[in-house]
């Protein structure tokens, strides 16, 4: 699907759909009508402690915030790209008398300083929705930054090899993935595709790209699993998102010679 602004994706045009009123209110109502998903649950209360200063990347409308201040955890942060996610946020957290500190955020580019957070959280797949590789590499340099020693960060991705996307990615003249013909696209595995709400962008990766991914930038592989083999999830999450792959990894410490 051509836009009106063909060439590569760029955050600029990632914040425009963010921003736009329609994609605003469908994570607002998830915020009220879907809640954390059971698979976010289980990894959550496996692997972070109820006193962790948590940050939720990606934040929307405060869905994975919201829902962590619910489970008892009090020291939560967010922040998104989106001035408009941000405010609903904000007004949601108001609301329900959360104390959530909800901020306008670049991933590739964080405010926080070093080693400010015990875990971060970067829930749907928002990682994937950084358009270039090295991009997303750049911001997986900012969540080690602005997190402890030994802090763990869990976020989800879609999987190329999943049934859905192994047929997706067979049609070589499908035009949302075709790199030679679509001039919205960077790079294998990216898709430029039309929602109810817009024309947005998400890539689909490997699992050996993610891999790599972490090596190079500084995280130990704790654990990934489909999110279908972590919880049965309800019809409205299933209908909310696809299956994704969960990752929960572990800051590397840094030594002269790289990373431990």
């Amino acid at each position: 699907m051509r836009t009106n602004d063909d060439g590569p994706v760029n955050i600029k045009r990632i914040r425009e759909y963010f921003n736009d009123p329609r994609t605003v209110e469908h994570y607002v109502r998830a915020v009220a009508n879907i809640g954390l998903w059971k698979s976010e649950v289980a990894l959550i209360e496996k692997w972070l402690g109820r006193n962790d200063h948590i940050l939720d990347l990606g934040c929307g409308a405060g869905r994975i915030a919201l829902g962590l201040w619910k489970m008892g955890f009090k020291r939560v942060g967010g922040g998104d790209l989106s001035e408009s996610m941000v405010a609903e946020a904000r007004d949601i957290a108001d609301h329900e008398g959360a104390i959530i500190d909800f901020r306008c955020e670049d991933a590739t580019g964080l405010s926080y300083p070093e080693e400010r957070f015990d875990a971060v959280i970067f829930g749907f797949n928002g990682l994937m929705q950084i358009p270039g590789r090295e991009n997303r590499r750049r911001a997986l340099k900012e969540v080690w930054r602005v997190i402890k020693p030994d802090g763990r960060f869990i976020f989800s991705t879609l999987d190329r090899a999943d049934l859905l996307y192994r047929s997706v990615f067979r049609d070589p003249d499908n035009f949302e993935h075709n790199i030679e013909r679509n001039p919205n696209l960077l790079e294998m595995g990216d898709r430029h595709f039309e929602t109810q709400y817009g024309t947005t962008f998400m890539h689909v990766p490997t699992r050996d790209e993610i891999v790599q991914d972490l090596k190079v930038t500084g995280w130990f592989l704790s654990e990934d699993q489909m999110r279908s083999e972590l919880s049965d999830e309800s019809f409205s999450v299933r209908e909310f998102s696809e299956d994704c792959r969960f990752w929960v990894v572990k800051k590397r410490r840094r030594s002269v010679t790289g990373f431990l």
